[in-house]
């Protein structure tokens, strides 16, 4: 696997976008041992530039990221638009320790926004699930994931 930071990228990136940095943390090595290429943005003003330079083929979205004066933030929809905007084809995770409703209902708020949600998952997660989903979602094979 090639990591990000040779300046190489993998066929397969995830973009982990969650402002707790230990579950980032978590995702990132799940993501590496999936063979993944990953990088995380932990504040909503990092999205855009790492977003752009990385051009991930699966997202991990938190949808309680702090609001921090960019205009991108507080439950993670405004991530979202930001991705319809760029034309993302990304699969996209919602992985929150929001209620189910809320996940589910801002998956469909994302397909609203023609972005490929693929699933949501609450917090506390079962990382060998996780892990097992991004070795699927590296093939072709169509993936919905709900918990």
């Amino acid at each position: 696997m090639i990591d990000f930071d040779s300046g190489v990228l993998n066929d397969d990136r995830l973009l982990v976008i969650d402002d707790n940095e230990d579950i980032a943390d978590i995702l990132e090595e799940v993501g590496l041992d999936a063979g993944y290429s990953v990088q995380s943005a932990h504040k909503p003003d990092q999205v855009q530039k790492i977003y752009q330079e990385f051009n991930p083929t699966v997202i991990f979205l938190d949808l309680g990221l702090i609001e921090d004066g960019s205009g991108y933030g507080d439950e993670g929809l405004d991530v979202l638009r930001y991705l319809s905007e760029q034309k993302c084809k990304a699969r996209i995770v919602i992985i929150s320790g929001k209620s189910r409703r809320k996940r589910e209902l801002t998956q469909i708020q994302g397909q609203g926004l023609h972005l490929s949600m693929v699933g949501h998952i609450s917090k506390p997660f079962d990382i060998d699930k996780i892990e097992l989903m991004l070795i699927k979602m590296r093939g072709t094979e169509r993936v919905t994931i709900s918990d």
